[in-house]
């Protein structure tokens, strides 16, 4: 029997080293991953044998983003129509073009491939055999592969050989990926009991352990369009924010603030956590009453689309209730205006305070009541940033001190001095 194999990374680079990595978790030892050469002109590839597949890279190893099987070429196609189901309309023509390009089976002039070859008979099962016994159906899988941070973790489409797409798969392989991806199980769980009419969070189709590692499967949405507008939210924003209803209560005396703070002292070793506290501590007696309810956590442009008139909206990991009213808004309004609108950091912390009157308008919040929750939120998302060590991931937003501090800091000292509490 020939020996199995596991590809040395060293020469890989860029994504191509976190690549490996996983590459490692979803097909672990004693089945063979290696680097797989593009055959020469007017040559076929290697054909799959008996439980192999064979991976191409999109673009290419080192800038590493999509991992398609090379056969049957439907299946590739599908998996790249599927790829950024909420990008921008330039981002879904070119997969469109790129899954045409596949099913051509032009898609085989690209540089890098990867091969996996089954372990012995008995040896445990990959990623593709649990999900094969779990959704008991015939599946072949592609792999995402996500920028930098650090709730990074595997993500994969389960498509079928016709190139039918079952679901989307998550895979928590660390402390932290693994609690979000049972949080999200169990927040995924919660909403399906709840009646909703302007928004539509993804059916749990499975929660489970593998390896030692969470996997949870979810429906794949349709077809949608993305939001032209944050107005358009408004609606199922303030829907998901009553799914466990609504309180009002002074920001000082609510279970919000002590978790906060609660959080911040457990940050102790960390020279960041000190400004945040501080800020924390000037704006909390003259936020007055705040309404209280819950929030997706990261609803993002590209966590969503737009579909029957209701909002499609995944990667539920960071749901919460008992947050202040409005911080999904601010958090959309905020990362869409860094990643798709190209305003810099700074310059949009700054802004998404200023804006708060206009963002937050739509929840019936006065200015004084929508600037103080803007701040809350910056002090909210530095905390979770500082706390699941986001800088040292190389997250593009985790040096929280270079970009989201300035602000949050010079408008808790502002709206601290002033006198009274803000009206609703």
């Amino acid at each position: 029997m020939p020996s199995r194999r596991r590809q040395p990374s060293p020469a890989a680079g860029g994504q191509g080293d976190y690549l490996w990595e996983v590459l490692g978790t979803l097909w672990p030892s004693p089945e063979s991953v290696t680097r797989s050469s593009r055959p020469g002109p007017g040559r076929r590839g290697r054909p799959d044998g008996p439980g192999s597949t064979e991976f191409l890279v999109f673009p290419d190893e080192r800038r590493a983003a999509l991992l398609v099987p090379r056969q049957p070429r439907r299946v590739a196609a599908a998996a790249l129509r599927n790829y950024k189901a909420s990008g921008t309309a330039r981002d879904r023509l070119r997969l469109h073009a790129a899954a045409i390009v596949a099913r051509a089976g032009l898609a085989e002039m690209l540089p890098d491939r990867i091969r996996i070859e089954p372990g012995p008979a008995g040896t445990d099962a990959d990623i593709a055999d649990y999900l094969r016994a779990t959704l008991r159906r015939d599946v072949l899988v592609s792999l995402h592969i996500g920028a930098p941070r650090a709730n990074r973790k595997p993500v994969l489409q389960a498509l079928t050989p016709g190139g039918e797409l079952l679901g989307f798969v998550k895979v928590g392989v660390n402390p932290l990926t693994r609690r979000l991806v049972r949080a999200e199980a169990g927040a995924l769980a919660f909403l399906a009991s709840v009646p909703l009419s302007r928004l539509e969070p993804p059916r749990l189709l499975h929660h489970g352990q593998w390896q030692g590692n969470e996997v949870l499967v979810q429906q794949a949405f349709p077809a949608g369009h993305p939001a032209k507008s944050q107005a358009e939210l408004g609606g199922a924003m303030a829907e998901l924010a009553g799914v466990r209803g609504l309180s009002r209560q002074p920001l000082a005396d609510s279970p919000y603030l002590g978790g906060l703070r609660a959080r911040l002292r457990h940050l102790a070793d960390s020279e960041l956590a000190g400004p945040i506290r501080q800020a924390v501590d000037l704006l909390s007696p003259a936020a007055g009453i705040l309404a209280f309810g819950s929030w997706h956590g990261d609803w993002t442009p590209w966590n969503m689309t737009l579909s029957r008139g209701r909002a499609l909206v995944w990667d539920w990991e960071r749901f919460e209730t008992g947050v202040p009213v409005g911080f999904d808004a601010v958090h959309f309004w905020l990362q869409g205006a860094i990643i798709r609108g190209g305003i810099a950091p700074t310059a949009a912390a700054e802004r998404a305070v200023t804006a708060a009157p206009e963002i937050l308008a739509p929840f019936g919040l006065g200015p004084g009541v929508a600037s103080r929750v803007a701040v809350l939120y910056l002090a909210e998302i530095a905390t979770r940033y500082l706390q699941d060590g986001q800088a040292e991931a190389g997250a593009r937003l985790g040096r929280i001190g270079d970009w989201l501090l300035p602000a949050l800091t010079r408008h808790a000292r502002r709206l601290g001095e002033t006198t009274g509490p803000a009206r609703p």
